[in-house]
């Protein structure tokens, strides 16, 4: 997958907020199968690693190349297994949420770039559905790997601290994803739960915990038009080992036009309970629509709408992408 993306915040309560960012997200995924059960697959992504210089304008800077995931895979007839440097399974709204920004709130608890292993068991039937029990073991890359190329973002190192840099598999997520939940066609669900441990090199603090919910519905409104809404709500106790805790709750509705059009809304609230402090109350809202192309092209436009900090910003923004499959 390739994207070009331009964002321009062209209104915000912080000057250094007022920002064009035109950038590139390049994200091969190579899988070489030594036969029809075992494999070995390697995610790239070439994107920004750095963070600009404050009120700084940039037009691809700062990208850089780095290896997200490098396993080995074996698929049973209804299990699966997997080892390496790969991500961890825990909610679907970092994924699944639709348009230009509909994620941005949601990627803070995607489980990235962790050395471990773990195994999926599905199950189910055609009345109650098809699942799917995931268990992941991991913890923080502090390999080579977590390195990057192009452009350096740092090795991450033990020393560093943060939770699940432990080099041991203390750390684990259980999820449970559902498809046909209860035999109603285009009903998906998912629930999970995960336990990071305190970094090896963290004084006084905790493990991070987290839980998620969600759903999503898949329904046909016409003879061309698909409809599709999504809720999830996740909950991160002791967020980064500290004791601030930390509450998502995302929700969109997006239609499908004629196979090519895509229209989309979304909106999610971040709650931080502040220890000892204020409360912060985040808001994110976003609305899309873009075309896709038989060969693989999307043309997508967006406009976000944040309140983080109490620093209102509106931001416009263009997608291109491209997914070529081989």
């Amino acid at each position: 997958m390739v994207e070009v993306q331009n964002d321009w915040a062209h209104h915000s309560d912080d000057p250094d907020a007022e920002v064009n960012t035109l950038f590139t997200t390049i994200e091969p995924y190579l899988i070489l199968s030594f036969n029809d059960r075992l494999a070995l697959e390697a995610g790239f992504v070439l994107e920004p690693v750095q963070d600009p210089d404050t009120g700084d304008d940039t037009e691809f800077e700062n990208e850089g190349l780095y290896v997200q995931e490098l396993k080995f895979t074996y698929t049973g007839d209804n299990f699966g297994l997997f080892a390496g440097k790969y991500n961890p399974t825990f909610g679907m709204a970092w994924d699944l949420a639709p348009g230009i920004y509909g994620a941005d709130f949601a990627e803070d608890y995607e489980l990235t770039e962790r050395i471990g292993f773990g195994g999926s068991y599905m199950f189910g039937s055609e009345q109650a559905g098809e699942y799917t029990l995931t268990g992941n073991a991991f913890f923080a890359d502090t390999s080579i790997l977590s390195e990057a190329t192009i452009t350096k973002r740092g090795r991450t190192h033990e020393s560093d601290g943060g939770v699940s840099n432990t080099e041991d598999l203390s750390s684990f997520s259980v999820t449970l994803d559902s498809e046909e939940l209860a035999g109603i066609e285009g009903l998906n669900a998912n629930a999970g739960y995960y336990n990071q441990s305190e970094g090896d090199a963290d004084v006084g603090l905790d493990n991070e915990t987290g839980y998620a919910v969600g759903a999503n519905y898949t329904f046909p409104l016409s003879d061309n038009v698909e409809a599709s809404v999504l809720g999830e709500w996740a909950g991160i106790r002791n967020s980064a080992g500290g004791s601030d805790d930390v509450n998502y709750l995302t929700t969109s509705l997006s239609l499908t036009v004629n196979d090519h059009w895509n229209f989309s809304a979304s909106y999610t609230n971040r709650q931080t309970d502040v220890f000892g402090g204020s409360d912060v109350n985040d808001h994110l809202y976003q609305v899309s629509a873009g075309y896709m192309f038989d060969n693989g092209l999307s043309v997508d436009v967006g406009y976000r709408g944040s309140e983080e900090s109490n620093v209102d910003t509106q931001m416009m923004g263009a997608l291109v992408s491209y997914t070529y499959e081989f």
